[in-house]
């Protein structure tokens, strides 16, 4: 990503508390325990923390990568407040590597940031340094909606579900589903824009290369 990135999730967790869902966790990470009961989480992107909060909550060992040192700084807070420990990095996922192997791992709303080539990669680098039988957890906007149409001609990652899915083809995919949604950006008008986003849970079974 890029400065630019940076700075405007600094304002944004500056600015608001709480500011995506409300702070609440994401459904489909609420269930990674029909998949994994246990175990060890890296949560990419992962800002203020609601996905992380409510899976150490849940008693997983939660690691968190994201941009902004502002939204890992009140996750750091807030992690204390409910008496939670979550290890937060302040990581540009498109300049660094994950380092270790996890159970599972979670990417929400980030790759749309992210050109085609470099989501891409990183996919494959988390699928790399995923245990057997472990987890992911994909949330991102498809190319289908107000947003990518603004975005289309950048060359950022706005995947179709198919293309998606072939990303996953050699996993076993438990759900992929393509739902409308309000995004946090605004058209001309100030309004809030409308677009698709494709979910994936998908298991790393033995042999999944």
């Amino acid at each position: 990503m890029n400065e630019k990135i940076k700075n405007q999730y600094d304002s944004l967790y500056t600015a608001e508390k709480d500011v995506f869902g409300g702070g609440r966790p994401e459904s489909a990470v609420q269930k990674l325990s029909d998949y994994l009961p246990e175990g060890t989480v890296l949560d990419v992107g992962g800002g203020e923390g609601r996905n992380a909060l409510y899976l150490a909550e849940q008693g997983y060992t939660v690691s968190v990568y994201d941009i902004s040192k502002v939204g890992l700084d009140r996750l750091d807070t807030t992690a204390k407040e409910r008496g939670v420990h979550i290890d937060t990095h302040v990581v540009d996922i498109t300049n660094e590597n994950i380092d270790e192997i996890f159970d599972s791992i979670i990417i929400t709303f980030v790759l749309h940031h992210m050109d085609t080539e470099d989501a891409t990669k990183l996919i494959a680098h988390a699928q790399e340094h995923t245990s057997d039988d472990g987890v992911h957890i994909i949330s991102t906007f498809s190319n289908q909606g107000g947003l990518y149409e603004r975005n289309k001609t950048t060359g950022r990652f706005y995947p179709s579900e198919e293309e998606l899915r072939a990303l996953y083809a050699h996993w076993d995919i438990k759900e992929l589903s393509v739902k409308e949604t309000t995004t946090h950006a605004r058209n001309k008008n100030g309004e809030r824009m409308r677009n698709n986003m494709v979910t994936l849970i998908a298991v790393h079974t033995k042999g999944d290369d």
